[in-house]
């Protein structure tokens, strides 16, 4: 055999070997290729559902956290209303204790009045009633209010009535009483809403008025926080022209109504701003 055919045969087998190697090669990166692919196949499919699940998540404690705040709403309203309920309950019990007072009261009343003409005198009502208590008003908490008034001449002979409010405290009790506070009916006092009672035990207040309107609601402020509204009927003070008997009625009018009154009535004088105090 020459050198030539040698050569040849060398590079077939080389040739051979070659192909060989290429093909194990390319079946090797096959079995590579194929494993990791699938692998990233399962991660991204693992990866999405597990991203699902964490959505999921969020949404269902998104929607228990509504659910909780909508739960804690609701449960913020219910003690409202209960608290509502209890206020309205011990309001109810109070004007019922209130009730049986003046019903006692006039009870009596009726049986020490002596007979006029055949007929028993109807009792004369008491000049102030409890409206509102607030907090632990203690139970023999009674003030009683006063009205002094004193005449004067005003502008075109209309009569002034100066009048200073006050408070008749026990001694026991004056120093539980913070502050007072006389309001009047806004229909008729339009620049005198709230008077503001002074210094202990009297807390009195001036104001100056052409006429007895309506009634004065006196709100006492105890010591400790808690609160009486009483309905003062002044009208039944002496000192006005015409003493009242019986306790005035409120008309409803709004204060747009009472202000076009007074300003169109050129007959309706305007009381001073600082009116003097009267004597004692």
């Amino acid at each position: 055999m020459s050198m030539d055919d040698e050569k040849e045969k060398l590079e077939s087998e080389l040739s051979a070997l070659d192909e060989r190697a290429r093909t194990r090669r390319q079946q090797s990166m096959l079995v590579t290729i194929v494993p990791v692919l699938l692998t990233a196949l399962i991660v991204v499919y693992f990866a999405i559902d597990i991203a699902k699940k964490n959505m999921e998540l969020y949404d269902a404690r998104k929607a228990k956290e509504e659910l909780d705040q909508r739960l804690s709403e609701g449960q913020s309203k219910l003690e409202q209303v209960e608290k509502s309920r209890k206020a309205l309950e011990e309001e109810t019990r109070r004007l019922e204790d209130r009730k049986k007072d003046l019903e006692a009261y006039l009870r009596s009343q009726r049986a020490e009045a002596p007979a006029v003409a055949g007929a028993a005198r109807a009792p004369e009502a008491p000049e102030s009633v409890v409206l509102k208590e607030e907090g632990e008003v203690p139970e023999g908490l009674r003030p009683t209010p006063r009205a002094k008034v004193i005449t004067r001449p005003g502008v075109r002979a209309l009569p002034i009535y100066d009048v200073v409010l006050s408070l008749d405290v026990p001694e026991a009790q004056k120093d539980s009483i913070k502050r007072v506070v006389y309001d009047l009916n806004p229909v008729f006092y339009i620049s005198k809403r709230e008077l503001v009672g002074g210094e202990p035990p009297s807390f009195e207040a001036a104001a100056t008025v052409y006429a007895c309107k309506s009634t004065v609601i006196v709100k006492i402020e105890l010591v400790d926080g808690s609160r009486l509204e009483l309905d003062y009927d002044w009208c039944r003070a002496e000192g006005w022209p015409q003493k009242s008997q019986e306790k005035q009625i409120v008309v409803p009018q709004s204060l747009q109504e009472v202000e076009k009154m007074l300003n169109q009535s050129p007959l309706v004088p305007r009381p001073p701003t600082a009116p003097p105090r009267p004597p004692r």
